[in-house]
């Protein structure tokens, strides 16, 4: 049975041995022990190096069996040939969980195998607990923890990765995604399945995402899954899909890997959300963060242009969502800012509203968004508007302002904005200020992100 217990040492750890440590420090040096110091981490910090007395101003150690305290975690980062000797040392001292961070082990050759095999055997006949080879090991914002060799940004957000790669501890371009993180690298031993269930009850965290590239034991990842996906949104990118992608995630990691289709079943059944890319990620983190669950498939489909309307029907059904029915209410509402000649829908174009009635834009959003969100067969809205060279006339007040307070009167429905035009991200900045409004770069995103939205409300349901 895994228990929880095991993976807080990995993640809240009040003191460390770093075996290994390198007497070079500055930039360049991929010194874990001085990004450990320069994280801020307040607990023990013991470098061990039999070759220097001291790192960084303090005491270092020959080994770790010299150091005169207990160790909660002991941080490996040496040759693979001493790594076996190591944490046999380590089990002798009592320490119960050890990132092995090197290189060529399972990832690499027959000699590497059977090392890997080795301290897994030494390990578990110690009572010890082994996250790696090949990792990053774990980061922790919340208590200023890393074992990551490479510089790297934390933030409190939360946001917890499972993956194995040191990928996500560097950060994405537009997105710091490291609020907690582990890096299972090769997993001999612990795995995706322990790691979901760390996160599952863990207050800092509202999102979880994995990126795998092979799971060896399906049967206890889908009964964890299965449970963790009931909580909070689970989002899993998969990568070596293809005979090519295969091989080289057994490269890289040393994965078991399957058929691509297998793993599409396996997280259908246990409401994981499979993702396409990094680009998704940062989609749907932004959406689980700041936005409500969609809680029906109905959209209500706001634009100025009729083209935008068109593009959004087709990608609504593309993404098993659907046009709302709105109320004759809803309608009355709507069409009374419309010219006579004109009976709008939905979706709705609202440019006549202002450009042939004359009424200020952002009377004509705030109504048509009013009466839709107030709408019971809408469960979520996709406006469709422009960054003009020049607001579009006639306009009063500011719409980037006004659209987000609309949206925020109606907390318990999404409202994303595909924005498009030479304005739009200057525009888009604005928006997104309070978090009330999210905008995306397409009309596909904006869509495929809400029906996430509605997939993992419909699975915590059980439909």
């Amino acid at each position: 049975m895994y228990s929880n217990n095991g993976m807080k040492l990995f993640m809240e750890p009040g003191s460390v041995a770093v075996i290994g440590v390198s007497r070079r420090t500055g930039p360049g040096s991929f010194n874990i022990f001085e990004n450990l110091v320069n994280s801020g981490f307040l607990g023990k910090l013991y470098p061990v190096n039999p070759y220097v007395d001291e790192i960084m101003g303090r005491k270092a150690y020959p080994s770790v069996k010299d150091v005169p305290e207990e160790i909660d975690l002991a941080v490996v980062s040496t040759p693979r040939s001493v790594v076996p000797g190591i944490v046999h040392e380590c089990t002798e001292k009592g320490i119960r969980a050890i990132i092995v961070v090197g290189q060529g082990f399972a990832d690499g050759d027959e000699e590497g195998r059977k090392l890997q095999a080795e301290i897994l055997r030494i390990a578990g006949q110690g009572g010890a607990r082994i996250l790696g080879p090949d990792t990053f090991g774990t980061a922790n914002a919340f208590n200023h923890f890393t074992s990551a060799f490479a510089p790297m940004i934390m933030k409190r957000v939360p946001i917890g990765i499972i993956c194995q790669t040191g990928f996500y501890f560097v950060g994405l371009p537009n997105f710091t995604v490291v609020g907690k993180a582990i890096d299972l690298g090769n997993a001999c031993d612990i795995e995706f399945a322990e790691a979901l269930e760390y996160f599952e009850y863990d207050p800092d965290i509202r999102l979880i995402f994995m990126h795998i590239e092979g799971i060896s034991n399906g049967r206890r990842f889908m009964e964890v899954a299965r449970r963790v996906a009931k909580q909070k949104p689970v989002l899993a990118l998969k990568t070596g899909k293809g005979e090519e992608g295969a091989r080289a995630a057994q490269s890289h990691t040393g994965s078991l890997v399957g058929r691509d289709e297998v793993y599409d079943a396996a997280f259908r059944q246990c409401g994981v959300i499979r993702i396409g890319d990094t680009d998704e990620f940062e989609d749907l983190a932004k959406a689980f963060l700041n936005l409500p669950p969609m809680k029906g498939k109905g959209v209500a489909v706001i634009t100025i242009t009729g083209a935008g309307g068109i593009m959004a029907i087709d990608l609504l059904e593309k993404y098993n969502l659907r046009l709302a029915k709105l109320s004759a209410e809803t309608l009355d509402r709507i069409n009374a800012l419309a010219p006579a000649w004109l009976r709008v829908g939905n979706p709705t174009d609202i440019w006549p509203a202002f450009m042939i009635a004359g009424y200020p834009v952002e009377q004509v959003f705030t109504t048509t968004m009013e009466a839709c969100l107030n709408d019971e067969d809408v469960s979520g809205i996709i406006l469709i508007f422009a960054g003009f060279p020049e607001p579009p006339a006639p306009a009063t007040v500011d719409t980037a302002e006004v659209l987000p307070q609309v949206a925020g009167k109606f907390r318990g429905k999404p409202v994303l904005i595909w924005l498009y035009g030479p304005k739009a991200d200057a525009l888009a900045s604005k928006m997104e200020r309070t978090g009330e409004i999210l905008v995306y770069p397409t009309l596909e995103r904006a869509v495929r992100t809400l029906s996430r939205l509605n997939q993992c409300w419909e699975y915590r349901l059980g439909t």
